[in-house]
């Protein structure tokens, strides 16, 4: 992971042209650190994507620039634009599934990733049905 802060900052920017990560942190955060060996993975899983880091002690004006609220905070750009982000400690999965469905058409249309659909399934409401009705049936059939 390079550093990144207010004075290459816009070296850096006009540099990448394709997908890269921006990850704020603060030295003073537990769950940062939590997250230092997740991004560390991330990395080594994706060598050919840039991934930098934000102290924010250090660059508190870069961190104003992305409106960081907390951290980690972790920014998904291209070009000079950010496309996804993170707050809080998030799951070497989530973080992966934007990098692999970054370019799905969905996503580049409504800037969200399009929810799984789930099948309703009736059994529920059957079996609940069922049980109603028999004890209706149960109920007219006893007389004491």
């Amino acid at each position: 992971m390079n550093k990144l802060n207010l004075e290459n900052f816009d070296v850096v920017r006009n540099k990448e042209k394709g997908l890269f990560v921006i990850r704020f942190s603060s030295p003073t955060c537990g769950p940062c650190h939590t997250m230092t060996p997740v991004m560390e993975k991330l990395d080594e899983n994706n060598p050919d994507i840039p991934i930098y880091e934000v102290d924010t002690m250090e660059s508190p004006e870069l961190a104003a620039h992305f409106g960081v609220r907390g951290v980690p905070y972790i920014v998904f750009c291209e070009n000079r634009e950010v496309l996804y982000s993170f707050t809080g400690v998030t799951p070497l999965g989530s973080l992966q599934y934007v990098i692999d469905n970054i370019n799905d058409s969905y996503f580049r249309t409504h800037g969200s990733f399009k929810e799984a659909e789930v099948k309703k399934t009736w059994w529920f409401e059957i079996t609940l049905a069922l049980i109603i009705s028999a004890l209706g049936f149960m109920i007219l059939i006893y007389k004491p």
